[in-house]
């Protein structure tokens, strides 16, 4: 992977970045430039934000992606300029958050003990504006209900892309085997004044292989739904390592950060951790404005 992550700066990210005039780390007091990707076909499956040669990160002229730029990604161009007018006319408000936590699964899935943990992050950085749905008091008909309360929604359980229908892709609830949450579902809500969506589960921004080409996943569904910032992952993500990207970003929320910027000093952070482990640190994607 390190050795992708090399090719795709080489072939991909560096000539965007040099063409653009993004040729450095913004100095102290500058801020960070801003740039979307929208890749198609199998180029969806690539963590364009963590391109680079990482063994030149304290480098003068450092070789990577998240050493110049704060990256987001868009499924499509319309998506974006519809996450843009959005933006233009909400007005900023503070709302509630629903967690979903699903620690223990039936049906033969593993335990997630960090479901509860990322629970804990959330009440601790922003009490008294968290409604927990967990157990199996997270039912389909429940979490979407909950949904049209909050303005945040969090997901710590088990996810499932579906290669061959994307559309059926979905977050593992209490009461999956007779009503699974899937892409349709959270596709058909219309969620006006929804703001941040952080799908802290497995593979939630991976496009299909059959469809690569068409963006459906568990994330863009959740844009298409309405939320203004959505957070995703690429593939499978660790139980614990989904714990501490959780902490700090909203820790870096809490302090007056954008997600978008808050997605991409926490993935800093656990790279600067974890520099020869990228499938620890560059799961993790902003979608949106």
């Amino acid at each position: 992977m390190t050795r992708t992550l090399g090719w795709l700066w080489d072939t991909v990210a560096g000539p965007v970045l040099d063409a653009v005039g993004i040729t450095r780390t913004p100095r102290g007091g500058e801020s960070w430039p801003r740039l979307w990707w929208c890749p198609s076909g199998l180029l969806s499956f690539l963590p364009l934000h963590a391109a680079g040669h990482h063994d030149t990160a304290s480098d003068a002229v450092p070789r990577t992606v998240l050493d110049r730029v704060v990256c987001s990604v868009t499924p499509t161009l319309r998506a974006f300029a519809h996450s843009r007018r959005a933006a233009d006319s909400a007005p900023p408000r503070a709302g509630r958050a629903v967690v979903v936590a699903m620690p223990k699964t039936p049906g033969g899935y593993a335990d997630l003990s960090g479901a509860e943990a990322e629970t804990a992050v959330l009440c601790r950085h922003f009490p008294g504006e968290v409604e927990v749905r967990t157990g199996t008091a997270a039912t389909h008909d429940a979490v979407l209900d909950a949904l049209t309360r909050a303005r945040w929604a969090h997901f710590a359980c088990h996810g499932r892309s579906d290669l061959a229908d994307p559309s059926a892709g979905r977050l593992v609830l209490a009461d999956h085997h007779n009503q699974p949450l899937t892409v349709m579902d959270l596709a058909r809500l219309r969620m006006d004044d929804a703001e941040l969506a952080f799908l802290s589960a497995c593979s939630t921004a991976r496009p299909s292989g059959r469809l690569a080409d068409e963006a459906i996943h568990l994330a863009s569904a959740f844009q298409l739904a309405g939320y203004r910032h959505v957070i995703g992952t690429l593939w499978r993500i660790g139980d614990w390592q989904a714990v501490d990207v959780a902490d700090l970003i909203y820790s870096a929320i809490a302090d007056g950060a954008g997600v978008a910027e808050a997605v991409h000093s926490a993935t800093r952070r656990m790279r600067d951790r974890w520099p020869d482990d990228p499938s620890a640190w560059a799961s993790h994607i902003h979608v949106g404005t």
